[in-house]
């Protein structure tokens, strides 16, 4: 028996994403069970490093977009004071994605400063739409708010005017990480787009915040970038800090005691057979008979208390009345503290 080595027929079998393209230029994609996807174009492709991934859950990310949007919100109220005007400021999107990917999507020209955590390793990105950095500008310089948008970077004195809201920023940024850890950042550059960036490997994966900011007659998007291998740590210590919050406000469910067990309780049966004129119950008499429905039998109410809390079949075991429980209601859930019946 030859091994694959061994056989002249054997080929390599790995295969660069781009080599699946049909001759429409779409791709083949296929389902986990390895049916074809007839419609393609109704599917994102991208690449994903798997050996640089991001360990985090739907809930994880809920946790963080929750944290992002209190940060949206607290920094809008800081702007605005520092401005002396209102400043408005939307979250758009908290998504990873690779560094290479990133740079990529910067539009050229745009201001982007550079930030260090001095208590982390790794340099983040803050990127600002150049038309809103502008507007900021001629608002620090006593205007109102509202400049003419040219497509152009700042300028060396224009940056540093604008250096001090971009500290806001990423004061507030470090701000909302402080339960978890205190961070200090500190600007260490700027760059006019994305294009010469290499604070990280290009298959760096990123956690980037997205806002939507606005102010006068002009707005634009603002945009925070930080290594996941920059912010792992912070990020533990919050999710299990979450955990740990929620599992000591969970409510905790009732104990049994032994000494319950001998606790009388009256329980009665009933059913929900036909109704009855007042006339013909005035009328019943000893030895009248009422006929049921044999179905009946298998709809039997349990009540407890007065309550409805068990609907089952009754009937006889040997000599002896027997009772089965096949469904409970609203208040027998309550009654035994479990959602199943």
């Amino acid at each position: 028996m030859s091994s694959d080595s061994d056989n002249p027929n054997f080929e390599d079998e790995s295969f660069d994403i781009s080599e699946i393209e049909e001759s429409s230029g779409e791709f083949v994609v296929f389902l986990h069970n390895g049916n074809k996807i007839q419609d393609s174009s109704l599917v994102s492709v991208k690449k994903y490093d798997f050996t640089n991934p991001i360990v985090l859950s739907d809930k994880d990310l809920g946790q963080l977009k929750t944290k992002s949007q209190e940060f949206a919100h607290h920094l809008s109220g800081h702007l605005s004071m520092f401005l002396r005007t209102e400043f408005n400021l939307e979250l758009e999107e908290l998504n990873a994605d690779l560094y290479s990917n990133f740079t990529q999507s910067i539009n050229s020209p745009s201001c982007v400063t550079l930030f260090k955590l001095q208590e982390l390793n790794g340099i983040g990105l803050l990127e600002v739409n150049s038309h809103l950095s502008a507007t900021v500008v001629d608002r620090i310089l006593g205007g109102k708010g509202s400049t003419n948008p040219e497509d152009r970077g700042l300028t060396d004195i224009e940056k540093a005017l604008v250096e001090d809201f971009n500290q806001i920023i990423l004061e507030e940024w470090c701000n909302q990480w402080k339960n978890a850890m205190k961070l200090n950042a500190s600007i260490v550059g700027n760059e006019n787009s994305g294009k010469f960036l290499q604070t990280s490997p290009p298959d760096a994966m990123m956690l980037i915040l997205t806002m939507e900011a606005s102010f006068g007659d002009v707005s634009g998007p603002m945009r925070v970038a930080v290594p996941y291998y920059t912010m792992e740590p912070v990020l533990s210590r919050m999710l299990d800090a979450v955990a740990a919050n929620q599992k000591a406000n969970s409510p905790k469910l009732p104990k049994w005691h032994d000494t319950y067990n001998d606790i009388p309780v009256n329980i009665s049966i009933e059913w929900d057979a036909f109704q009855l004129s007042l006339r013909d119950i005035a009328n019943l008499e000893v030895d009248d008979i009422l006929e049921l429905d044999f179905e009946l039998l298998n709809k039997t109410n349990l009540r407890i208390a007065g309550r409805t809390c068990f609907i089952g079949e009754i009937g006889l075991d040997g000599d002896r009345v027997a009772y089965q429980v096949n469904e409970s209601t609203v208040e027998g859930k309550k009654l035994i503290g479990k959602n199943n019946g």
